[in-house]
């Protein structure tokens, strides 16, 4: 026969069953420290340094718009537009 047609019982291995050990095992434990953790001085946070915003004309990204869609890689004109805002800003949008 088969092995499909065999009975279920047959091929499935039984688990031994439970017993407890008659010694426990001794738990495991670290040591508690009874005193409060050292306080480190924190350094001033420093201000995190930004390059001055750079000014963009609407003419700027007029341009760089049009030259977007003249690549045959540009969508719709306003796509085109936030594109040009986009890589003009350095891409911070």
């Amino acid at each position: 026969m088969p092995p499909c047609y065999l009975n279920y019982k047959e091929n499935i291995p039984m688990a031994k069953p439970f017993k407890p050990s008659a010694k426990p095992q001794p738990v495991k434990t670290t040591q508690v420290r009874n005193s409060p953790v050292p306080k480190v001085a924190a350094a001033p946070a420093a201000a995190p340094k930004t390059a001055p915003a750079k000014q963009i004309t609407q003419a700027q990204i007029a341009e760089r718009a049009y030259f977007i869609s003249q690549s045959g890689t540009g969508g719709s004109e306003q796509d085109n537009w936030y594109r040009a805002e986009r890589e003009l800003r350095g891409g911070a949008f």
